[in-house]
């Protein structure tokens, strides 16, 4: 009678066991570690506040050297340089195939100090950003001009 009490009470709780463990899984590939690209856009935005631009500019494509040059580009950006300062990036998600990725972002600016990819509620009447990647030369590196300097010629 002894073995059949601890049957009925093993079925459950190998139930909750998988259940724990299930969750224990989602919850640990939810959190998982920032892509390349993310990064690599992370240290472009990083290099701007900074005002590492020429560390900024060598993010780019070549194509994208080709169409805005280095000295267009530096004034640009330091002529958005109140806005790249008092801005945030809200993170928003990011799409990829085999040698492309976008990540998508909105920008907050305020007072705060930068608090680059700030993960909270955003304002869904927001436009989002995107930044477009691809591989060049084993890296990835931006393929688009994205803001504060999201225009180049004059």
């Amino acid at each position: 009678m002894d073995s059949n009490n601890k049957i009925v009470y093993g079925i459950p709780m190998i139930k909750y066991l998988i259940l724990i463990l299930l969750l224990s899984v989602l919850i640990i590939s939810c959190s998982g570690s920032k892509s390349e690209a993310r990064v690599a856009l992370e240290n472009y935005l990083v290099s701007m506040k900074n005002e590492e631009f020429q560390k900024a500019y060598d993010s780019f494509s070549s194509n994208i050297r080709e169409k805005c040059k280095f000295e267009e580009f530096q004034k640009r950006a330091s002529d958005n340089y109140d806005a790249i300062r008092y801005s945030r990036l809200v993170y928003s998600g990011e799409n990829s195939n085999t040698n492309r990725v976008n990540v998508d972002f909105m920008i907050k600016i305020d007072e705060r100090e930068v608090d680059l990819f700030d993960m909270q509620i955003t304002d869904p009447y927001r436009d989002e950003e995107t930044a477009k990647f691809i591989i060049e030369n084993e890296k990835w590196v931006l393929d688009n001009l994205i803001w504060p300097v999201d225009w180049c010629q004059e």
